[in-house]
């Protein structure tokens, strides 16, 4: 019912709350010991449960999410541009036109507003739990380790990119990848290309999210070419048609193949 947008966080909590009180009365008034063990064994596991789903009462008032316009980051030189989106979430809004409504008064440009459901929210507080457990790197600290392994070793202005407060999930990793490759002088790039794609560490390129918000804003900002995952290759020719998006859209499945297209862009530019 939780999953299904039927009852809130707070229900969903409550009701395992309720549960294990009546199992844990059950367990005190049963003389028969057999049942008394079953019921010690179900008290004990609805427990754990109702732990395991508390946190999700901290998540209940976030109801919108609004994406905002960022500027590309561009490390000098390079002209690889790595297309990042601001998120903002809102709290107890009231609909996707309440959000629009707030942001075109406070005259904030965005994307997009998407309503949160209540799946989204599960899957964010499994995640963090995962990373309070340890069990489960930090989208940003895995992409920085999956980068400094391909390139061999860690360079000062890749670090400088992770230092900043406001870095989360793993798209930039393929960007990052390639920046590094031109820093250290394996590759040279004249041609302004927008980069998005997350990379495993031997160079693997692994599908992102939020692809329509990067590539508008790829064409915002007059970037002609987009590098993407093959696996959002699908996805990304969709969204071109249904938003009418005037960039060309390149797609790689290993870092490898985004060298080779930087490659022969910039051969025809010589020519």
């Amino acid at each position: 019912m939780y999953l299904q947008d039927v009852i809130g966080g707070i229900s969903f909590v409550a009701i395992l709350l309720i549960n294990f009180i009546i199992l844990l009365i059950a367990r005190i008034l049963l003389r028969n010991k057999i049942y008394k063990r079953k019921i010690t064994l179900a008290t004990c596991m609805m427990f754990l449960l109702f732990c395991f789903e508390l946190p999700l009462i901290f998540y209940e008032g976030t109801s919108h999410v609004a994406y905002i316009y960022t500027e590309p980051l561009n490390a000098k030189g390079s002209e690889i541009y790595l297309i990042g989106v601001n998120r903002v979430d809102f709290q107890l809004m009231e609909s996707i036109q309440s959000v629009e409504d707030l942001l075109n008064k406070q005259q904030v440009p965005f994307i997009d507003v998407d309503e949160i459901t209540n799946f989204v929210l599960y899957k964010s507080k499994n995640q963090q739990i995962l990373k309070w457990l340890h069990l489960q790197k930090n989208e940003a600290e895995q992409m920085k380790d999956n980068v400094n392994h391909y390139l061999g070793k860690e360079d000062v202005r890749i670090n400088e990119f992770f230092n900043q407060d406001n870095i989360g999930g793993n798209s930039a990793g393929l960007g990052l990848a390639l920046t590094g490759l031109i820093i250290r002088g394996d590759l040279q790039n004249n041609v302004a290309i927008a980069v998005t794609g997350a990379i495993s560490e031997t160079g693997d390129v692994l599908p992102i999210r939020v692809l329509k918000e990067k590539m508008l804003i790829a064409e915002k900002y007059g970037l002609p070419f987009i590098i993407i995952p093959t696996k959002n290759a699908e996805e990304a020719a969709q969204i071109q048609k249904e938003q009418n998006i005037d960039i060309k859209i390149l797609d790689v499945s290993h870092i490898d193949e985004a060298v080779q297209l930087i490659n022969e862009m910039n051969d025809k530019l010589n020519e």
